[in-house]
């Protein structure tokens, strides 16, 4: 019985922990997309959205650091690289970098949630 009892409770830790950390990893998620389109719209209106995109960049080299025990490394260099490439091009004419850069932070972004899905593979 006191296996039983241990096993429950590892598994109610487990399945626990995971839910947390989908909930954090979603949170991030959604408020980078936020700070991301008001570096869109910034942009949109008048071709500089450095202070937004710095924004964007402070905010997700803050999280990274806690989202780096739940997530692939490589998926969060791969999104701080196009934030990084989108805050150079913020300040600049060359819209089609800035928005290639956008996308390509989206993109991330939705393989990130696409990645930390709750599934029964997943938790297990």
């Amino acid at each position: 019985m006191k296996r039983v009892i241990a096993a429950v409770v590892l598994l109610v830790v487990v399945v626990g922990t995971y839910i947390g950390s989908y909930i954090y990893i979603n949170h991030v998620c959604n408020e980078t997309l936020n700070k991301l389109d008001a570096c869109i719209n910034a942009y949109n209106n008048d071709k500089n959205s450095q202070k937004e995109a710095k924004s964007l960049d402070e905010y997700w080299n803050k999280m990274e650091k806690t989202l780096s025990i739940v997530v692939n490394h490589g998926k969060i260099d791969d999104i701080e690289y196009a934030i990084g490439a989108l805050k150079v091009y913020s300040k600049s004419n060359e819209e089609m970098l800035f928005y290639e850069y956008s996308e390509a932070v989206k993109t991330h972004i939705h393989q990130l949630r696409e990645d930390t899905g709750i599934s029964f593979h997943s938790i297990f």
